[in-house]
């Protein structure tokens, strides 16, 4: 496949994050190739109030952009963003969209209430809600939750100070409708601890199995492989969009 035929790879981000959070990821994907774009997700403004649907539909405007330009798009979604990502390109995958990877990503199903779900769990034990302002809510320890074991120390005290706030209501809220039942693939990282490689299985096998999910592993991998394995991630894009072309 060469450089000339390459889709271009849209990259939506998580939670608290933005689109600065790929600095280090778009060259690796751009050495082999491939044209990238980020987007920035509103619910990770500061703002309250936003959903997944703001997001969803931000993602997808953007999408539709690159398509009406006779681009087509590869979504990599990451955490929170894989289920923005996959409510975004739903009825895209015959209008130039080959599918999507959610790499460390959440898999949700339509019209899950999240709200209930954190309420029923007793909440989430590593945030503090309302903070630093109502609607809004942050992790109580990013350098621990988002990058150990193997994200570097100095790209970890890049990364800290750009974190922002969260939309309570876009976590919180109902999962828009989703495009996972088409073709999509997950990145699994082992030693993830904002969402478990357990948790990562358990999402796989409730939304069809791996029958109908192709799982690429990174064995000791954090929450961050964008920032601690750039070049794995990219490879292991690499060989999905060779999947995906080869099912066209």
């Amino acid at each position: 496949m060469s450089s000339i035929t390459k889709p271009t790879i849209i990259l939506v981000h998580g939670a608290w994050h933005g689109s600065w959070c790929w600095k280090f990821q778009i060259p690796a994907l751009e050495a082999l190739g491939y044209a990238v774009e980020a987007v920035d997700l509103p619910c990770a403004s500061g703002v309250p109030g936003t959903t997944q649907f703001d997001d969803a539909d931000h993602v997808r405007s953007f999408v539709e952009s690159q398509i009406s330009m006779g681009k087509r798009v590869v979504v990599l979604a990451h955490s929170y963003g894989g289920p923005i990502a996959s409510a975004a390109i739903k009825g895209l995958s015959n209008k130039g969209v080959l599918g999507m990877i959610a790499l460390s990503g959440f898999i949700f199903p339509e019209g899950m209430d999240q709200g209930a779900v954190i309420r029923d769990m007793g909440g989430l034990p590593y945030v503090i809600w309302d903070v630093p302002s109502e609607g809004l809510f942050q992790t109580k320890d990013p350098r621990s939750l988002f990058f150990p074991p193997d994200v570097p120390a100095d790209r970890v005290e890049w990364a800290v100070p750009q974190l922002l706030p969260q939309s309570m209501a876009a976590n919180m809220g109902i999962v828009p409708p989703q495009a996972w039942q088409d073709n999509s693939y997950t990145g699994r990282c082992t030693a993830d601890v904002v969402i478990p490689i357990e948790q990562q299985d358990a999402m796989v096998e409730g939304a069809g199995g791996q029958g109908k999910w192709v799982v690429r592993t990174l064995e000791g991998s954090s929450h961050s492989p964008f920032l601690s394995r750039p070049q794995e991630v990219a490879a292991a894009l690499e060989d999905i969009v060779n999947a995906f072309e080869a099912k066209m």
